[in-house]
């Protein structure tokens, strides 16, 4: 907490801008697709049980079918408060260069925190989606949690009042088809003392400059827009905006749709499961072609999901598509087809990520398909510009 002196009066005023954020908001109903969302709601001053601050996890899938190359996350669920973006920067910190997405579920908390967690996920390009993680090795407020194990959910996230500060930064923002997602006014806390002899009392106040000038700025410079700052501006610190899903599209808050089944897949190569909005059928994942080095009309693609434990590969061949082959990479660049025949490989389309970000550059990948009459492959993979692209989201 910062402290300034007060001009004029004894004691010190305390301060630290924050948003009064929203604590156990009731919902009479579920909300489905495209159901109304209720346009204010108001917030219990004094909830019985506040939500403990914030918890910064990464978290590998415990679905067993994954194994052993299951996708990763980082979970943030509680209140942002002083000291949530340093512990934050330490999780990414950890990583290694590696660009986990953000699982967050909070009703706020400290602004200025918020805004320091979204400009490093922003620096370092991560997405962000809104959801829940439930840890299965540690109980829930416990601070610590070394080898988190958990699944993601939809259902019961919410990212309100500060919390969207921390959405906006996303490279790719994904909500679920029912989001809670709500803003209001920010407030200033200011404690006052009067002197040993008098009592301490708290002073919230709503300041229109400071939103103008830092939070309007902040949401231009992640390429969110109106309606955000106009219900943000209108609405009392003591309720809450909930932004319908069509708001949130139209401010370019939620860039992509959640899979409310399975918000981080399991199945292939796992990770982040997001959609273009509007369209289901279509995942949103990274995928890169290279052609056979020997000229025979080959193309191998690679497909990578954000967070993902391995990367699925497709083989098609003179317009069929392979499915079943093996793969390895040759030892070094130039060197024969054969000397990889009896190397690492396996039987099912998958490519372990940390094997292929530590082998990308060791020469050509070598894949055979099923079959006696089926000639080993080599791809290429280095220099390839949608390789590349790939590799700089899966790998250190």
């Amino acid at each position: 907490m910062t402290r300034a002196p007060r001009d004029g009066r004894r004691g010190r005023r305390r301060w630290g801008s924050a948003a009064a954020f929203a604590v156990c908001l009731p919902v009479g109903v579920a909300l489905a697709a495209g159901s109304p969302i209720p346009a204010l709601t108001p917030v219990p001053s004094a909830p019985s049980a506040p939500p403990p601050p914030m918890r910064i996890l990464r978290v590998t899938s415990s679905d067993p079918a994954c194994q052993p190359n299951c996708p990763e996350w980082i979970s943030a669920e509680g209140i942002i408060s002083r000291g949530t973006a340093s512990a934050l920067a330490k999780a990414l910190d950890g990583l290694g260069g590696r660009r986990l997405p953000i699982l967050i579920s909070s009703y706020g908390g400290s602004v200025r925190d918020a805004l320091d967690m979204g400009r490093l996920i922003r620096a370092r390009r991560l997405a962000v989606a809104v959801a829940r993680t439930l840890v299965a090795n540690c109980p829930q407020r416990a601070r610590e949690c070394p080898d988190a194990r958990g699944r993601a959910m939809v259902d019961g996230a919410v990212c309100a009042s500060a919390c969207p500060f921390v959405l906006a930064a996303g490279v790719a923002r994904l909500v679920g088809p029912a989001p809670r997602v709500g803003v209001h006014q920010i407030t200033t806390v200011f404690e006052e003392t009067e002197g040993a002899d008098r009592p301490r009392r708290t002073v919230k106040v709503y300041e229109q400059d400071w939103v103008d000038r830092t939070v309007a700025a902040y949401l231009a410079s992640a390429g969110v827009g109106e309606p955000v700052m106009e219900f943000l501006r209108r609405t009392p610190a003591a309720s809450i905006r909930w932004l319908s899903l069509d708001e949130i599209k139209a401010s370019r808050l939620a860039s992509e749709a959640l899979d409310p089944a399975a918000p981080i897949s399991t199945e292939g190569g796992g990770g982040l499961a997001g959609f273009a909005f509007g369209d289901l059928a279509k995942p949103d994942v990274m995928t890169a072609t290279a052609p056979d080095r020997g000229g025979l009309g080959a193309v191998l693609t690679l497909t990578y999901r954000r967070g993902g434990g391995a990367l699925e590969l497709a083989l098609a061949r003179a317009g069929e598509r392979a499915t079943k082959f093996e793969v390895g990479f040759a030892p070094a660049p130039g060197a024969s087809l054969a000397s990889v025949e009896a190397r690492e490989r396996t039987a099912r389309p998958l490519l372990p990520r940390d094997r292929f970000c530590a082998r990308r550059g060791d020469g050509p990948l070598v894949v055979t398909a099923a079959g006696p009459a089926s000639p080993p492959l080599a791809f290429d993979l280095a220099g390839a510009a949608d390789v590349e692209a790939l590799a700089a989201e899966a790998c250190p």
